[in-house]
């Protein structure tokens, strides 16, 4: 049984999480190693000097008197020693670009290796489907006609979407029939964490298979 932490987010801006990450933050020890993973990131979108300036804005919400490091990898790094680290944060973008680095690097093996010793993996739109079972959820990201399709699937067998609203439902129930998974459909404000085989959802969270949509 899995003694980590998987934090799920669908999303939104530093104040729409708020509250989700609180509970991350306030699980870390008070000297914290994070490894951040941005890779998923679209390099229009300010590249990757923004995404350390927004990671070190996030911490700083967040930190307390804790003192947290954290170290940002990136494609063309070497792979370090994931358990050095006392958290995994995998950020948003582009799910199929970031599988396919998974894939290529071996990340996604070391993730699973990760969480099934200990740690707290953080995912982030992008970084949450790509642990789910199949990340075709969001096929329309999609854009440079990728491989890959199979997530890292840590979530006990379900894909996952963020950015959830009702106008997606259709959509979701074709990808449970597509994907041969349970859906968990993750709204911008929310998350899901899981901790020794439970599931604790955090707002209004749902799952979706073949019947029927129901919150959690």
């Amino acid at each position: 049984m899995s003694k980590s932490y998987i934090f799920l987010s669908g999303g939104g801006d530093i104040e729409e999480s708020f509250k989700f990450d609180e509970k991350y933050f306030s699980l870390l020890p008070n000297y914290a190693r994070i490894l951040y993973i941005p890779v998923a990131l679209k390099r229009s979108s300010g590249g990757f000097e923004a995404c350390y300036d927004w990671f070190s804005t996030l911490i700083s919400h967040h930190v307390g008197k804790k003192e947290i490091d954290f170290t940002m990898l990136l494609q063309k790094k070497e792979i370090p020693d994931f358990d050095v680290f006392d958290s995994v944060y995998v950020g948003g973008g582009n799910t199929y670009k970031l599988l396919d680095y998974f894939v290529k690097t071996g990340i996604g093996q070391e993730i699973t290796k990760y969480t099934e010793k200990r740690g707290v993996y953080y995912g982030g739109s992008a970084g949450a489907v790509v642990v789910g079972k199949d990340i075709r959820t969001v096929e329309e990201e999609n854009d440079k006609n990728y491989q890959h399709f199979n997530g890292v699937n840590i979530v006990g067998g379900r894909s996952i979407i963020p950015h959830y609203n009702e106008s997606l439902d259709k959509k979701i129930f074709e990808m449970v029939l597509k994907t041969e998974s349970e859906v968990l459909a993750i709204p911008e404000d929310s998350g899901i964490i899981l901790h020794e085989n439970n599931l604790e959802p955090f707002g209004d969270v749902f799952i979706f298979d073949r019947k029927s949509k129901k919150r959690i």
